[in-house]
């Protein structure tokens, strides 16, 4: 697979997963949690990314607590080596509390591309753990599968830690695979209010034809 094929996959399959829950495994980070947002909540949230190479990524989403699962839609744009490329991703995520401290989830989502063909690229369907062991500390598995449509499947996985040293302030790290390629992440993420959220990190290639990028994400609460 060409690198920019792997770019254009990534695009198409990029928003699948990252409408996460208020433990914030989510946004642009890979790894998700095993949470939803409560009953009369939505989130909106947004992103720039800028990898080694020079590709430019902008993501825009949304997402609204349904009942038992929580919905959500997104818009990807990315730029590399001349070419530009738009991709939309729909997502239904459901979580439950096993056990306290211990959650489980799944999340199904959908990928397609403009200007190609079929549009349709794509299904991302990903198995979701969250134990928090203690107050401020939070851990989350992911076990999933990228079925990619006129392509060879994809494994997905990754793990995360995240650690609140104090109220308001987020430091993370996870090491995941996707799209054939493997990566570690740490990042840094910054609640102003209830409402608002900004964080940043950085991605560090491991593995595969990707490259190392830095990402920096805003995101706010909505009450319905």
């Amino acid at each position: 697979m060409t690198a920019q094929r792997v770019a254009r996959v990534a695009l198409a399959l990029c928003g699948l997963v990252h409408l996460g829950g208020a433990w914030a495994a989510g946004g642009h980070h890979a790894v998700d949690d095993a949470a939803i947002l409560e009953t009369g909540q939505c989130e909106l949230e947004g992103w720039f990314g800028r990898a080694r190479g020079g590709e430019r990524s902008l993501h825009a989403g949304a997402g609204c607590r349904v009942g038992p699962v929580e919905l959500g839609a997104a818009s990807d744009y990315a730029r590399f080596q001349g070419e530009s490329q738009t991709g939309w991703s729909a997502q239904a995520k459901w979580a439950h509390e096993i056990a306290p401290g211990f959650s489980a989830g799944l999340s199904l989502a959908a990928g397609w591309q403009a200007r190609e063909r079929p549009r349709h690229q794509g299904v991302a369907l990903v198995a979701l753990a969250s134990w928090l062991p203690r107050e401020g500390l939070a851990l989350h598995l992911n076990l999933g599968r990228d079925f990619v449509h006129h392509g060879a499947d994809l494994e997905r996985a990754g793990i995360a830690v995240e650690w609140q040293p104090r109220a308001g302030w987020t430091l993370m790290a996870e090491r995941y695979q996707e799209e054939r390629m493997h990566f570690a992440r740490a990042g840094l993420r910054w609640a102003i209010d209830e409402r608002w959220s900004v964080d940043a990190s950085r991605a560090r290639r491991l593995s595969g034809p990707g490259q190392s990028s830095w990402t920096i994400g805003l995101t706010r609460l909505l009450e319905r």
